[in-house]
């Protein structure tokens, strides 16, 4: 019986340990219009830089998105108000066909349009007022991508994927 308990109370605290490092934040599935406070409890997210009603952050805490296991994205996540706006993806030599096809099939048939040497794709999912737009760069294969919380969205600031260009 003291063993059980013993088992018991171990088994408790690595679960306990384990919910505690895993923080408040979900990479994958950021939580948009949440206050940066209330997912920040490791002190995960760095400031580094802050424009036209935006402030930008870098995450240094335990992320791995799907993208990780071909490239090595830049990610950069944007905060009005407070609150979670936007994550800012860019990356280079990515292949069109491989975002075309992971792209679809995580959030559907993208509209398309073309911007000079950009191929540019967004999705609206209206529902959880959330937006996506990835545009790829034909000569260089580069991308920037931003998915962005619609309500916290400044009038007066660029396109999120276009925000941290110098």
């Amino acid at each position: 019986m003291r063993c059980r308990a013993l088992f018991l109370s171990c088994l408790l605290s690595l679960v306990w340990a384990a919910a505690s490092l895993a923080g408040g934040f979900d990479c994958v599935k950021p939580p948009y219009g949440t206050a940066i406070s209330a997912i920040n409890d490791h002190d995960y997210f760095v400031k580094f830089d802050e424009k036209e009603g935006v402030a930008y952050y870098n995450y240094t805490g335990p992320c791995r998105l799907g993208i990780h296991e071909r490239l090595a994205p830049v990610i950069v996540y944007g905060v009005v108000d407070g609150k979670l706006y936007s994550r800012i993806m860019k990356t280079e030599h990515d292949d069109i066909d491989i975002i075309k096809a992971v792209t679809t099939k995580l959030a559907g048939t993208p509209q398309t349009a073309t911007e000079g040497e950009w191929q540019v794709m967004s999705w609206d999912f209206p529902e959880k007022q959330i937006k996506m737009k990835l545009k790829y760069n034909t000569a260089t294969k580069a991308t920037k991508s931003a998915i962005y919380y619609e309500p916290l969205r400044p009038k007066a600031a660029p396109a999120p994927e276009e925000s941290l260009e110098k």
